[in-house]
């Protein structure tokens, strides 16, 4: 799996860069890559995407065991750091059936330049 940092402004920008990372953690980590690809940046997307081209190749049972276990996933929120009015970082648990310890893992999101869209991005992206 991999991280990324999310980023937010004023309380409204703040929810709606939350709302974003929310939605993206929750599909991601079900394994809803094309649901996830729509609420990233465009280099973020071709991995998001790639992803799912992994689990597709895997062989039917592994990949059955995969899926089962994505859908039974928890993704808890904490912690929302803003960087600048355009971005800022979510921090997340995320649980899998079974587990006992959480995957930690952080969203980096930005606002578009422009426009009001918040888009995860790779940590790297952030403004």
């Amino acid at each position: 799996m991999f991280a990324v940092t999310a980023l937010s402004g004023c309380s409204g920008g703040t929810q709606a860069a939350r709302d974003v990372a929310e939605s993206f953690a929750k599909a991601y980590y079900s394994a809803d890559y094309e649901t996830a690809a729509g609420l990233c940046s465009p280099e973020l997307q071709e991995m998001v995407l790639g992803t799912g081209t992994v689990i597709d190749s895997l062989p039917a049972e592994a990949q059955a065991e995969f899926m089962e276990l994505s859908q039974g996933m928890q993704a808890y929120t904490g912690e929302v750091h803003a960087w600048t009015k355009d971005s800022m970082t979510v921090d997340f648990d995320i649980i899998y059936p079974g587990e006992i310890e959480p995957i930690k893992t952080a969203l980096t999101v930005v606002r578009e330049p422009g426009a009001d869209v918040w888009r995860v991005v790779y940590a790297q992206e952030r403004m």
